[in-house]
């Protein structure tokens, strides 16, 4: 019996060890492009500088598979740069910033006060309300982007924050997270509160709330990544490279530089590094996340 036990666990951690290896093999390669020397043209000094990457010999070159990369002195030269390059890059990472900031706060505040309401108060076709929200995850965003897109257009909001923030201050998704964790919290909690004579609000944002962090942490971890990402709803509400995210600004930067591939890989390093921070940082709230959206209200 052990033995079978030690068979299937050695089989287990190959099988995950060759997936790990297969998932950061994109990473390791843009890493290791991303330092190497540049090649070509400089696009701002118009210089000749560097080695081709595509007539490196066969010993080194990162486009064969497997890849030959020994041999080249490395330098962050690259990183420095993209915001020569493209003076926009900074622009571009304070409004991804700000998008994803504000859509976490609002989605937080906004979510967790609506599954809170589902959770515990009494009001006339609560759960028929609930069923239509949920029905409105199965509908494509691509369905309801033009509708959105139109009152953008009619309140004047198109190429503004506020015209990629507001439509997204919400979503279903962290709705029913916060409703199916509120369904499990201790009703007794409460309880207490309210016979010490705290109302509604008091016992929510002094007991409910405090008591809330991991769902919180879960679904401020997961709106964060989602906005950090997102493309195609920047791609439709702005118009000018001040109001690009950093999606939107890698977009135009592969149109624009497509045979730097130094630059492009650089580019995309400096935007996935903050990603990577937060899942390392918050490793458990992601396996939790999981957990509470499958509890059974």
């Amino acid at each position: 019996m052990r033995r079978k036990i030690k068979i299937s666990l050695v089989i287990s951690y190959t099988v995950l060890i060759i997936y790990a290896l297969v998932s950061l093999f994109p990473f390791v390669w843009a890493f290791l492009v991303s330092i190497t020397p540049l090649n070509g043209v400089d696009p701002v000094t118009g210089e000749k500088f560097g080695v081709d990457i595509m007539k490196w010999p066969p010993e080194i070159n990162l486009f064969r598979i497997p890849p030959k990369v020994f041999g080249v002195d490395a330098t962050f030269e690259n990183y420095k740069k993209i915001f020569e390059v493209v003076p926009y890059y900074s622009r571009w990472f304070l409004n991804t910033v700000i998008y994803a900031s504000i859509l976490t706060i609002g989605n937080v505040l906004l979510d967790t006060l609506g599954g809170y309401a589902f959770a515990r108060l009494k009001f006339p076709f609560k759960n028929v309300w609930f069923t239509l929200f949920l029905a409105t995850m199965m509908v494509p965003f691509q369905v309801t982007m033009i509708p959105q897109y139109n009152l953008m257009v009619k309140f004047g909001l198109v190429n503004t924050y506020p015209g990629l923030i507001i439509p997204k201050l919400t979503s279903v998704f962290g709705l029913f997270l916060m409703r199916q964790f509120f369904l499990n919290f201790p009703k007794e909690l409460e309880e207490a509160a309210v016979i010490d004579g705290a109302g509604i609000f008091k016992s929510f944002f002094k007991i409910v709330l405090p008591n809330a962090k991991p769902a919180i942490t879960a679904l401020s971890i997961y709106t964060f990544l989602g906005a950090w990402n997102d493309f195609m709803w920047p791609l439709i509400m702005t118009s000018t490279k001040e109001m690009y995210t950093l999606t939107m600004g890698l977009n135009f930067f592969k149109t624009s530089y497509y045979t730097f591939w130094q630059y492009m890989m650089a580019a995309t390093i400096l935007m996935t590094i903050p990603m990577i921070i937060i899942f390392l940082s918050f490793q458990k709230q992601f396996v939790e996340t999981g957990k509470l959206s499958a509890v059974k209200g």
